[in-house]
């Protein structure tokens, strides 16, 4: 008997016919996977006597995911009865809040079952529901190396914004999960140093602190001439700004940290591994770096965080470089200049599910919450076909402190895809932030004219140059997202190329638009990849507007043009293709830290005007039940 034979008897929970047949050897030589289909096949048909029979007799145990990631409790709680959920949760062991490859954990199969029994034994189990759950990552979109702080009952975030301005964005909380951007800690351009930056250069890996009244971030601005690192302070007595002019100090490295002590003294620390020297209550320097310590793994030691906890000083280092290897480890000393003793089960926080899509996790900052638990912030990144296409994103995992005193991140379960919130009570609405509108090397307010409903782009320098250009963006959120957009050229000088944008830097976009001839429109696609351009002429229209849409389905984008008098057709697009140079894996010989965005552009004079611009991104989970 095969096993499309015995399938049926799995999924009507048949034990007696089952164990009569292989009993007669119908099992014998089947390969491991296909034995792993019939327990997920009895899990998802909610048959838990069989699901047993198969493990305990039959020893039809695979402990790996399947190629979706989905354990046999996934595929229980799909069947949302109570007995099978519990059988693979508490014999089998599986972890309730790993997520599969499109990050939906037992919990929200559980939620969408016919039988909602399973859903609640799930959470109650648990102890949480969905409803108070929040999901990784807690900022989607390139929102790379976070600091954290806590003043009070309020946090404070942030993150890296390379050649993006405006530069370092803040963010604020009450629950840690939920965050309201503030402010830029790099709110001038023409102090900001960014000007002639490739893409993937200006302000890495940024720290937030609070010392003697004042809110204090530092960052490595990353040049492309000597002296090719400097470290910069600002300050501002409150967060939302202003901030002060950033100061460079003259240290080479990277990731800079500031500390104070408990007796009042302040340092910096940086890497490769921790650096530190020691800063006045000004920020200025008062002693030459020393290192302190190289690392654990001793690949690619960075992001230095220091905490001083019951009378332990903990370094944390980010490890194993930017990519799928990126981890986190902690040391200790009684001593802030060490020796250092690493962790007995570092990495803390590094990959440990293959098949989850929130990865590449590291580089983080832990914080204490007023009734004495800790959180780490740390990046992550998601994978989309096997590229990083949103970046290096925020997440946020409890972390445990072992009665030696060690933490651990998540349990050493790894980055997490779903976990209860850490204040619900804090959680009070806010309203929607304004659009973080960015631009490379440029300040929107020089270029943009942007109302609610309509937007002007003086039209600017080609955006494969390192001139500031006007190029008006959004992070990109989630992998499936539609973008639309009213344009018109009336105002615009001839020649000019305008209309919606995906973006990595000045060697990775594209630009779907109009362009302006003396009668008339061509409906252009220009593709950048590396040194290469190629411009399609997908149409030719009389007038000189038109409404454009993109959508986009991981990395495939699809191109619609449609007169501005009638609403969006339902006609094939225009031009599909893949954009894999819109990742971190899409190299053309540069640094990629950064992250796709899409938005507006205007390549040429005069202005574009922009009418009813239309983003909506997808999330994972509309993905699944569409």
């Amino acid at each position: 008997m095969t096993l499309p034979q015995l399938s049926p008897l799995v999924r009507s929970g048949d034990t007696v016919s089952l164990d009569r047949l292989t009993a007669g050897g119908a099992l014998e030589g089947t390969a491991v996977e296909a034995k792993a289909a019939l327990t997920r096949q009895a899990a998802q048909a909610g048959q838990a006597g069989m699901l047993r029979l198969l493990f305990e007799k039959y020893h039809l145990y695979d402990p790996d995911p399947d190629a979706q990631g989905r354990t046999p409790l996934h595929y229980a709680a799909m069947s949302g009865d109570p007995e099978t959920i519990l059988f693979a949760l508490d014999v089998l062991g599986y972890d309730p809040l790993t997520g599969d490859a499109l990050g939906q954990t037992a919990l929200d199969y559980a939620s969408r079952a016919s039988d909602p029994e399973g859903y609640a034994v799930l959470s109650e189990r648990l102890g949480f529901s969905l409803s108070e759950s929040y999901r990784n990552p807690i900022l989607r979109g390139f929102h790379p190396d976070p600091s954290v702080v806590r003043v009070g009952e309020d946090y404070y975030l942030v993150n890296s914004s390379f050649t993006f301005f405006p530069g370092l964005p803040v963010f604020h909380s009450r629950d840690l999960v939920h965050w309201h951007l503030i402010s830029h800690a790099v709110e001038n351009l023409d102090a900001s140093g960014l000007k002639g930056l490739p893409g993937g250069f200006g302000y890495w890996a940024p720290d937030i602190s609070f010392y003697r009244g004042k809110f204090w971030v530092a960052a490595t601005l990353r040049r492309n001439t000597p002296p090719f690192r400097l470290q910069m302070i600002t300050s501002a007595t409150d967060p939302h700004g202003p901030w002060s002019a950033p100061k460079f100090l003259p240290l080479d490295g990277i990731d800079p940290s500031l500390f104070a002590d408990e007796d009042g003294r302040r340092y910096i620390l940086l890497n490769p591994g921790a650096i530190m020297a020691e800063l006045d209550e000004d920020g200025n320097l008062i002693s030459a770096p020393e290192m302190i310590f190289f690392g654990s793994a001793r690949i690619k030691p960075e992001g230095p965080h220091l905490l001083k906890k019951d009378g332990w000083y903990y370094l944390f280092l980010a490890e194993g470089g930017t990519g799928p290897d990126h981890m986190e480890t902690v040391q200790r000393s009684r001593n802030l200049k060490g020796p250092y003793e690493p962790c007995p089960f570092n990495p803390i926080l590094g990959k440990r599910n293959p098949f989850s899509p929130v990865q590449r996790s590291g580089h983080g900052k832990p914080v204490s919450t007023p009734d004495g638990r800790w959180f780490m912030v740390y990046l992550c990144g998601r994978s989309v076909e096997g590229k990083t296409v949103m970046g290096r994103e925020t997440a946020l995992d409890p972390v445990l402190w072992a009665a030696d005193g060690w933490p651990m991140v998540n349990y050493l379960r790894g980055p997490s895809c779903l976990q209860a919130l850490p204040l619900p009570e804090a959680d009070t609405p806010l309203p929607p932030d304004a659009p973080d509108w960015i631009s490379p090397r440029g300040d929107p307010a020089r270029f943009a004219d942007i109302s609610v409903s309509r937007i002007r782009l003086r039209a600017g320098a080609d955006p494969a140059g390192l001139e500031p250009c006007s190029l008006l963006l959004l992070r990109q959120a989630e992998a499936s997202f539609s973008q639309s957009v009213c344009l018109n050229l009336s105002d615009a000088g001839s020649s000019t190329l305008a209309g919606l944008t995906g973006y990595y830097d000045e060697r990775s976009f594209f630009l779907f638009g109009l362009r302006k001839r003396p009668e008339g429109c061509d409906l252009i696609l220009l593709e950048q990849k590396g040194a290469d351009r190629e411009i399609r002429v997908l149409d030719t229209l009389p007038g000189s507007s038109a409404r454009l849409r993109v959508e986009a389905d991981g990395l495939r984008r699809r191109f619609y043009a449609d007169p501005t008098d009638e609403a969006i057709s339902s006609a094939p697009p225009l031009l599909s293709l893949r954009t894999e140079y819109l990742s971190d894996e899409g190299a053309f010989g540069q640094k990629r830290f950064t992250g796709a965005t899409l938005g507006l552009a205007a390549i040429g004079a005069g202005t574009a005007r922009f009418d009813d611009h239309r983003v909506r991104f997808l999330p994972p989970r509309e993905r699944v039940e569409s």
